[in-house]
């Protein structure tokens, strides 16, 4: 009988130990499974979020360079008029050349070459002879490349600055012929400072290259900064393998060849460029929340599996208690095992009110707080959205099997407020009411694509108010795109126009037949260039229009769609129209008061009208028997003027151009003058004074660029000053001082005697910086009591203190306002110098900045240098 019970005990003993083992090995499968589950997710969001970086990337490249190319084809556009109508005029072409390359500050460089490739015109051309664009194959394919779009090369180093950029070519053609290539130059360093902006890891890294050379263009990692010099192909056997692949974009992972560090890469081709952009993200970051969240899962197991142990010695010391130890067991298990299977970030349990029984330690480093604080805290704590009543309502009607999954908001223990994807499942475990939940954080997420979306509204924006019509059509003529301008003109929505209405509808009919005529050949392949339409829309004002169309075909070389760009040319055709009517009826519409006209024969004046003689201030008579050399400032503008014009009269063209010709007291006044060849010793002059109009022009590029208050330049002119004074230190190897200013005591001075004597002072003291500097130096405002000073072509370092001190002197004399009131302001100085400072503008006005609130710091009244930046290993 006691062996009997002794087998029983033995059986019964090993029975436990197999039990203790089996759910040993289950909780260990769990385990694996949850651990593989996850990694499989995080793996799948590290890729997504390098998709969405990369996107971001190449959108924004894409976005820089199309401004380029906008600005380039404003640009052709004007060089082109400069061309007809001053030929050989090589100032005008560079300062519309060096006015446009300011309008945008990624430029380099914006230049043109002759018909042969010689750079001729534009910004920093070396000394010597013009130097050549290295493109001979493609002035070789000029005549068969018209029309064709812009070409981009690059890695190269520019011979007159020496820095790396990339180049953006376009056509030029004027006159009817080809006159030789646009091209732009963007600073690689532009790149670099784009990229800089993103927020990335110490060992993230985003790089261009370009397509399908992979040459290195810009890589910019915020934990590294190797030497890498642009135009290597070096990159890892995984990217050459996903690019073969497919060019367009992908992912890998791969340790990148450059430094050696594993990541998760996205890449994707920059659109209607030859560049590709490769986001990379650290996978040692990346996947450290998968280790913990596996180590804690494990722990748990482990816990868990210790639990079990302890139940099952109890069952073996108290077997009467058998059958509700073991449903214990079991409901404990369950819950075990529910909450492996969340594998979400911040795992958490409530109960029936919606309290927290328990949670993963991530859930509470998502929520900035422990897991002490939380335990028993209701869910309205963290739940930023619903009120504790709402909740409530909701945990009454849950129900048993359950399951959702929602995009809401948490509160963190310091108030910030972050963007979550919940899921959650419901559960009755042996009786008890719980709520398996599981938070994922995507504010990042949500923030990355608020920065696409973002991106994608400018560039819709500045498709959609262009001053022109874009639009395209299919094989029917029917429209397919077209921006907002265009649909302004036509008087339709883009739900009545796109898809259902055709261009023909909307055109007189000479406009019909002439755009029948000539569809078939642009969907042949063949562009159309100055096509004049007259849009007659039901709802809508008619006008005049003149359309460049070309055809964009598929891989097969079967028409697509139509690319149209359509110019409202409303304004000049009725001037030609109204012209042309005045010739008919002369003797009513010749003779009056606004456009001075006269007809010359063999440049002698036969006729005039009154408007003439009132627009220089002759009276009646007075010009009779004179040459129009009487209204040219000097016979060198009058020869010039001659041959211009008349080789353009002569070729059956019209003349128009603006020029400066003398008034009758002397002074110089604008005329627009146009001109037409009515015989062959005979012409016709239309000439109307634009004065006002130029006068108008200078003044709003006046304010554009200075302070209304003061007249002193204002932020965008002392960059554009500095800019020069750092180029020209180059050059001449100078120092350049950047002094920044702010006005000590001048709050007091507004608050006791108000801002109209506030404005008073800045105007004074305006006045008295200028004239404390030289003639080369600058004096600007920022803003407020905030002024700069810019000292230039200094010989030796200190050469700007006896100028700021005379500066300092005058600023520091007493002030009388108006009544009578007598006040005296001091300054606080910060001083940067190039180049031992920096020899980047922005650097320096931040150094100066820093160096001005030093001064402050230390007593006002003080000048202070700036320190050199500390250099990071």
């Amino acid at each position: 009988m006691n062996r009997s019970k002794l087998l029983d005990r033995r059986l019964a003993i090993h029975m436990l130990l197999a039990v203790n083992l089996a759910i040993a090995a289950l909780l260990a499968g769990t385990v694996w499974l949850v651990a593989r589950t996850s990694h499989q997710a995080h793996d799948a969001r590290a890729r997504d979020t390098t998709a969405h970086l990369v996107s971001i990337a190449q959108s924004n490249v894409a976005a820089e360079i199309a401004r380029v190319d906008t600005l380039m084809l404003a640009t052709l556009r004007e060089l082109e008029s400069h061309v007809v109508a001053r030929p050989g005029d090589d100032a005008a072409l560079n300062r519309a050349l060096e006015a446009h390359r300011r309008l945008q500050p990624a430029l380099e460089g914006l230049r043109l070459t002759d018909e042969v490739g010689r750079v001729r015109w534009g910004n920093n051309l070396p000394p010597g002879p013009p130097t050549e664009l290295p493109l001979g194959e493609y002035f070789a394919r000029v005549p068969e490349m018209q029309n064709s779009p812009p070409l981009l090369f690059g890695p190269v180093k520019t011979i007159a600055t020496d820095i790396w950029v990339v180049v953006v070519v376009r056509q030029f053609h004027a006159g009817g012929r080809f006159r030789g290539l646009v091209y732009a130059t963007i600073s690689l360093d532009h790149f670099q400072k784009l990229f800089s902006a993103y927020q990335l890891g110490r060992q993230d890294a985003i790089t261009l290259r370009t397509s399908p050379k992979l040459q290195l263009l810009v890589r910019h990692a915020p934990g590294m900064k190797p030497e890498l010099t642009p135009g290597s192909t070096t990159v890892s056997q995984e990217f050459a393998a996903a690019f073969r692949s497919d060019p367009s974009h992908g992912t890998f992972v791969s340790h990148t060849a450059i430094d050696g560090v594993e990541r998760t890469n996205a890449y994707r081709h920059v659109d209607g460029w030859p560049l590709v952009v490769i986001a990379g993200l650290e996978n040692e970051r990346l996947f450290e929340p998968w280790r913990a969240q596996t180590r804690q899962i494990a722990l748990m197991a482990a816990l868990a599996w210790l639990l079990v142990s302890g139940v099952t010695a109890a069952i073996y010391v108290a077997l009467q208690r058998l059958a509700g130890t073991l449903r214990a067991l079991s409901a404990e298990t369950r819950r075990v095992q529910a909450l492996l299977k969340v594998t979400a970030d911040g795992i958490h349990i409530l109960d029936r009110k919606g309290s927290l029984l328990a949670m993963s330690d991530s859930f509470a480093r998502m929520l900035g707080t422990t897991p002490e604080a939380l335990i028993g805290k209701h869910v309205s704590t963290w739940d930023a959205r619903k009120s504790k009543e709402q909740l409530a309502a909701w945990f009454a009607s849950a129900k048993d099997g359950d399951v959702g999954r929602w995009e809401i908001q948490h509160r963190r223990a310091d108030g910030r407020i972050i963007d979550v994807e919940l899921q959650l499942t419901v559960a009755d475990i042996g009786g008890e009411f719980l709520v398996f939940a599981s938070t994922r954080d995507i504010t990042e997420k949500r923030r990355l694509l608020a920065t696409l979306e973002s991106s994608s509204a400018r560039i819709r924006d500045l498709y959609d108010n262009a001053p022109c019509g874009y639009y395209s059509l299919d094989g029917d003529g029917v429209f397919v795109h077209a921006n907002a301008t265009l649909r302004g003109w036509l008087g339709m929505t883009e739900a009545e126009l796109i898809g259902k209405a055709r261009l023909v509808d909307f055109l007189d009919a000479p406009s019909q037949a002439r755009f029948t005529h000539k569809f078939p050949m642009l969907k042949s392949g063949q562009p159309l260039d100055g096509l004049e339409l007259r849009l007659v829309p039901p709802g809508a004002p008619s006008r005049y229009v003149q359309a460049s169309v070309t055809a964009v075909l598929d891989a097969h070389g079967a028409f697509e769609m139509s690319r149209s760009v359509a110019l409202d040319i409303t304004a000049q055709h009725e001037a030609q129209e109204e012209a042309a009517r005045l010739l008919r009826d002369q003797t009513a519409m010749l003779d009056n008061d606004i456009v001075g006209m006269v007809k010359l024969r063999n440049r002698v004046a036969v006729w005039r009208n009154r408007a003439l003689d009132r627009i220089f201030g002759y009276g009646p008579g007075e010009l009779e028997g004179h040459s129009p050399r009487l209204l040219y400032p000097d016979e060198a503008s009058f020869v010039a003027l001659g041959q211009q014009a008349y080789p353009a009269l002569d070729a059956g063209q019209n003349f128009r151009t603006q020029i400066q010709l003398r008034h009758k007291d002397g002074h110089l006044i604008w005329i627009d003058l146009s001109g037409v060849k009515l015989s062959d010793d005979l012409t016709f002059w239309m000439m109307v004074d634009i004065t006002a109009m130029k006068e108008s022009q200078a003044s709003m590029e006046h304010i554009a660029f200075h302070d209304a208050l003061t007249e002193l330049p204002n932020r965008l002119l002392l960059q554009d000053r500095l800019r020069q004074a750092l180029a020209t230190s180059e050059r001449t190897a100078t120092f350049v001082a950047v002094c920044f200013l702010d006005l000590d005591g001048f709050k007091a001075v507004n608050d006791q005697h108000g801002h109209d004597a506030g404005d008073a002072l800045l105007r004074e003291m305006a006045h008295r910086l200028e004239g404390a500097l030289r003639a080369n130096d600058t004096a600007a405002r920022l803003g407020g009591d905030e002024f700069v000073l810019v000292m230039s072509m200094l010989q030796a370092p200190d050469e700007w203190r006896p100028i700021l001190e005379r500066a300092l002197a005058a600023i520091r004399a007493p002030v009388l306002l108006k009544g009578g009131i007598k006040v005296q302001v001091d300054t606080s100085v910060g001083v940067a110098l190039c180049p031992s400072d920096s020899t980047d503008p922005q650097t320096l006005l931040d150094m100066a900045d820093h160096a001005m609130l030093r001064a402050k710091r230390a007593g006002k009244g003080r000048i202070e240098m700036a320190r050199p930046r500390r250099i990071e290993a």
